[in-house]
């Protein structure tokens, strides 16, 4: 029986981010979904729980933070892995991502061979 891909939810404000992550994760047969605002992506994880989030801190409407705060204050979404992807790069913000309950936190720019590994590790021990 061969198993489900993976679902991965991509929620930035930047339409580059998800052109390049679609780029290089569908070939590796995972389900990709995108959302422009914490808002938005708060909708699609109610409806069709992913896997794996990866979220820009910095958007409109929820914050990166916010979202990943109210998302691990759902006990039925504690399973979802969530990836930070930011531009801000400080020590300190690295630590309040996790703080709030990323699992893994990667700075942009970004070398995506280094993201899809992170990603591939991630998913793999799920």
């Amino acid at each position: 029986m061969t198993p489900h891909p993976k679902k991965i939810l991509i929620v930035d404000d930047d339409p580059q981010v998800h052109k390049m992550l679609s780029t290089v994760l569908v070939p590796k047969h995972y389900q990709l979904e995108s959302a422009e605002d914490g808002t938005k992506a708060w909708d699609k994880i109610l409806s069709d729980r992913p896997d794996l989030i990866i979220l820009d801190i910095m958007m409109p409407e929820m914050s990166g933070i916010e979202l990943c705060e109210k998302i691990r204050g759902d006990v039925s979404l504690k399973n979802i892995l969530i990836l930070m992807l930011s531009a801000k790069d400080t020590q300190n913000d690295r630590l309040k991502g996790l703080k709030y309950g990323a699992d893994d936190y990667v700075t942009k720019p970004f070398h995506v061979s280094t993201l899809v590994h992170k990603i591939e590790h991630m998913l793999s021990k799920q």
